[in-house]
């Protein structure tokens, strides 16, 4: 009797490590999981935002016809193209991540509605500005998402705040806001 009861008190103690390794094994997997994604994608989110940058910046350049074309394409984001393991993020940050498309494509709208309905040869300046605001804010909406994913994994740096498309970003966003608040006001 005394030996069954040894025997099932192995079996226990057996059954738990191997659960415990199992379970170890599986967190050190997600944690992974987790720091490659974050990695992965907040380089891709860096990149759009200097791509967003760009459009920021544009103003455009005379044509043959003397109209004004923009000199920068706007970027895309498209999260389905990464092998990664998305379920390693927590749900609201997965959430940011894989809304930026929707983002992009509400943006977009925006401005083609300006350029339909409020924006003129031959320089089409409201259309400018508001392509330039908008993508100055998706800009920084991923910047902050790319951070967040960074310190998610602790995989923070000092030069996260101080990095180049951030500040100009924010400077352009506030020169449009700025401007705009300006017009209402002498429009009252």
């Amino acid at each position: 009797m005394e030996s069954a009861v040894f025997g099932l008190i192995g079996v226990v103690i057996g059954s738990l490590l191997t659960i415990a390794k199992e379970w170890w094994f599986q967190q050190r997997r997600a944690k992974k999981d987790a720091t490659y994604l974050s990695i992965k994608v907040s380089c891709e989110l860096l990149k759009f935002a200097g791509s967003c940058a760009n459009v920021a910046g544009d103003s455009g350049e005379e044509d043959g016809n003397g109209c004004c074309i923009p000199r920068t394409s706007t970027p895309s984001f498209k999260p389905e193209m990464f092998d990664v393991e998305w379920k390693a993020l927590p749900d609201r940050l997965m959430f940011e991540i894989l809304d930026l498309p929707f983002k992009i494509e509400q943006a977009d709208e925006t401005i083609s509605g300006v350029y339909e309905y409020v924006a003129g040869p031959p320089d089409y300046s409201e259309w400018y500005e508001e392509r330039q605001l908008q993508y100055a804010t998706l800009g920084l909406f991923a910047l902050n998402v790319a951070a967040q994913l960074r310190s998610y994994v602790g995989l923070t740096f000092a030069s996260d705040d101080n990095c180049y498309p951030r500040g100009y970003l924010e400077q352009k966003k506030a020169l449009i806001e700025k401007k705009r608040a300006q017009l209402i006001e002498t429009d009252c």
